[in-house]
């Protein structure tokens, strides 16, 4: 460990590396945000446990989860590089005004912000900065971040005031590679499909379709098909780009992926569900002018 300052405490990098991977519980989530490898996660680990002389993660074949000590050390760092944070946004902050703040999952950013970012920019002009708070799940209540303007989410209702609320679409995608490999499977009914592989994220308070939901309307294999089920819808439709089975394609999120390729639609066309994905402004993000604009411009490349 390294006397800097008055301060003995590891690198920064190894206390960011570690602070993410208790927070998630996993160690590719924590080499996904960060974007490096699951590697270089387990070295900073490796070197934090080096370095205090004792283990902060329980490995299992399951996953990791902290240690009596990890779990001390999660809580002060997790303190620390909170008050860092704060201090620097306050230091660098720009007007109120001049930026957006987007709350919403990783997958919502990763799916339906990020390939919009460069447009979004471009409509709000050079001078607003957008800034992302990302949560590991979808907000369920918009007190979930004062801090935000604007936040996407997912509801098992329609919300009253929205800029937009989508309902929800599905349909099956899979990689160009699994059809043609699987084309005398899937060619036929949905009731024959039973020996492929069906990919899924179910977490304990999804508001969105599942594949059980689908086969009620669509058609339900003969036989129990393999479900999959990974841990984020981001990691689902990856696997589905990579040929590793079929994944349920929801609207306004995959259209990347269908655009340059990497999916390829199934079955006969979307099929709709009374779930809403939603665009609305906090109480903070009313009064922004940019706030609003934001939302539109979601709003109108969600119908394009």
């Amino acid at each position: 460990m390294t006397k800097r300052g008055p301060f003995q405490i590891p690198a920064t990098s190894t206390l960011i590396a570690f602070e993410s991977a208790a927070r998630h519980g996993n160690f590719s989530r924590a080499a996904e945000e960060l974007h490096t490898s699951q590697s270089a996660i387990s070295r900073h680990i490796a070197k934090l446990e080096g370095q205090l002389a004792t283990r902060v993660f329980e490995r299992s074949r399951t996953g990791v989860s902290l240690t009596e000590a990890g779990s001390r050390l999660r809580d002060a760092v997790s303190d620390g590089l909170r008050l860092i944070h704060r201090g620097v946004l306050e230091a660098g902050e720009m007007p109120a005004d001049a930026q957006v703040v987007i709350a919403c999952s990783h997958d919502s950013w990763q799916l339906v912000c990020m390939p919009r970012l460069d447009a979004l920019r471009n409509a709000l002009g050079e001078n607003i900065r957008v800034r992302a708070r990302l949560h590991d799940r979808d907000l369920q209540t918009l007190q979930s971040d004062p801090s935000a303007d604007v936040v996407f989410t997912w509801s098992a209702d329609r919300p009253g005031p929205a800029a937009f609320a989508l309902k929800e679409a599905v349909r099956p995608v899979c990689s160009s590679g699994y059809a043609a490999a699987n084309a005398d499977i899937l060619n036929g009914p949905v009731d024959g499909w039973g020996a492929l592989t069906f990919l899924d994220f179910a977490p304990p308070d999804r508001c969105w379709a599942s594949w059980e939901d689908w086969f009620q309307v669509a058609s339900r294999p003969d036989r129990t098909p393999r479900l999959v089920e990974l841990d984020s819808y981001v990691h689902v439709v990856e696997a589905a780009a990579a040929g590793r089975g079929i994944a349920l394609g929801r609207r306004y999120h995959v259209e990347r992926y269908l655009d340059t390729g990497a999916l390829v639609t199934l079955a006969a066309g979307f099929v709709e569900f009374d779930n809403y994905f939603c665009g609305l402004l906090t109480e903070k993000g009313q009064a922004k002018p940019f706030a609003r604009r934001s939302l539109t411009f979601f709003d109108e490349s969600a119908r394009l």
